[in-house]
């Protein structure tokens, strides 16, 4: 069961082993970008170009499903990235249980956003968890989990791709551990638990009178997609890649301190200037911001507001 392009490395990983899937479980196709035109989920793509069976229920704990599924007689049902919650119904029908792939180490960053949140609180380190599914999101007992160091500038994008792969491998490893010597697992430390809430449109909003680390964490956090967002001219702008500087100009947050060549754009904030190095026009593509700052024929005097 899985949705998004994170949970495709394991789709495919596991198409070539002796763990291959029966049937691959995902969301319905969504509608998408400016258009809304109608799209199927990553996972669908890729299970349908392995020539693994598909279905797209809108409820997966609908009882005609899970009767399907009972039919089935899975020995083990894998979620990557679903975007559904599974209920008891479900969760009783494996062999050896449902287990998750969770970018994160449990029970840090629990919820929706864990590659987000990483960034934002500027770990540094990360890491994937396999557990058990139970009730209660994100508490089940822990399988494994694999550690990574977050690397110096690392945004959303790269480290989702990179923790997807080594989540791929650790599901791997999990399966073959099962499978010799049967489902064992740790508990989690429930007290040290920290929480990602789904991102909200106010998640996304730069506001310049943070400190610089604040800023540029959370430039990291939503890039290069959804993206952090700020508002110049009265348009709505992604900051896509920033770098904290060691001055202080003292200027109001969001003030345009200067224009460096082939640099950037360097704003204040609330306490060191930052360097806006790559940026995203309503619209358009990503281009750096010294080619925004020609094309837009920006002066000294203007400034870069909070988002929306």
């Amino acid at each position: 069961m899985g949705t998004p392009q994170f949970a495709v490395p394991a789709l495919e990983m596991l198409s070539n082993t002796k763990f291959r899937p029966v049937l691959c479980i995902t969301q319905p196709d969504r509608p998408k970008g400016r258009k809304q035109k109608l799209l199927p989920p990553e996972v669908k793509i890729k299970a349908l170009e392995l020539g693994i069976p598909v279905i797209q229920p809108n409820d997966v704990n609908d009882p005609e499903v899970v009767a399907d599924l009972a039919d089935l007689k899975p020995d083990i049902i894998i979620t990557v990235a679903y975007g559904g919650y599974l209920k008891k119904a479900i969760r009783k029908l494996p062999v050896y249980s449902c287990i998750n792939l969770h970018p994160s180490l449990l029970p840090k960053h629990r919820g929706a956003a864990p590659i987000n949140y990483a960034l934002f609180n500027g770990d540094e380190r990360t890491g994937v968890t396999i557990f058990k599914i139970i009730a209660k999101m994100d508490a089940g007992p822990v399988i494994s989990q694999s550690e990574t160091e977050i690397r110096k500038d690392e945004c959303y994008t790269e480290l989702s791709d990179r923790l997807a792969q080594i989540g791929a491998e650790e599901v791997l490893k999990a399966l073959k551990k099962i499978e010799k010597h049967g489902l064992y697992t740790t508990p989690q430390e429930h007290k040290n638990a920290t929480f990602s809430h789904k991102l909200q449109k106010e998640d996304l909003i730069i506001d310049w009178n943070q400190p610089a680390e604040n800023i540029c964490n959370k430039v990291r956090g939503l890039a290069e997609i959804p993206g952090a967002v700020a508002s110049f001219r009265k348009s709505r702008i992604k900051i896509i890649e920033t770098e904290i500087l060691k001055t202080n100009s003292g200027l109001v947050p969001g003030s345009i301190v200067s224009i460096v060549k082939n640099r950037g754009i360097i704003l204040a904030t609330g306490d060191f200037d930052v360097l806006n190095k790559r940026i995203q026009p309503a619209g358009k593509k990503i281009m750096t911001s010294y080619a925004f700052s020609l094309g837009a024929r920006i002066n000294l005097k203007e400034k870069f507001e909070n988002g929306f």
